[in-house]
């Protein structure tokens, strides 16, 4: 039986253990940074790790407004915007299995909206929060699928 995980199985709770309940995506992408090496011995080009950036976006509607308005709270007092973690979770729902990641040490340094209005849009209004993490970790993964 060939299936496919869908995201819309999502949840993410903050720092507090609270739901964040409008969220509409989550993304966060582990990006590595490589030096570009030749072995002497071959001559075989190569890369080394040298670094790494977590970056973390999170989207959620305008109607979620209550960790937007502590992190705009921090940033008027001078204080960096910073949520120490945010736990995602993905189910299977045809299984049961869940996925779930720890994500610490979140820094949002990107924009975030203030105000937006759209007259002529039906659309609902977003509040995109991005910037990077500093670790993750696998709380409960699922298990190996067989095809």
């Amino acid at each position: 039986m060939e299936r496919e995980l869908i995201g819309r199985n999502l949840s993410l709770q903050d720092d507090n253990g609270e739901d964040v309940q409008t969220v509409k995506e989550v993304e966060v992408l582990l990006k590595p940074e490589n030096l570009d090496i030749v072995r002497a011995r071959r001559m075989a080009k190569t890369k080394q790790l040298t670094g790494y950036e977590i970056s973390v976006k999170i989207v959620m509607s305008k109607l979620e407004s209550r960790l937007r308005y502590r992190l705009l709270d921090d940033f008027k007092a001078g204080r960096t915007m910073f949520l120490p973690r945010i736990t995602g979770s993905l189910d299977d729902r045809i299984t049961g299995n869940t996925e779930r990641v720890l994500i610490t040490g979140i820094h949002i340094h990107e924009e975030i909206d203030i105000l937006v209005a759209k007259i002529d849009d039906n659309n609902g209004i977003d509040i995109t929060l991005s910037g990077t993490a500093t670790d993750f970790d696998f709380v409960d993964k699922f298990p190996d699928y067989m095809a």
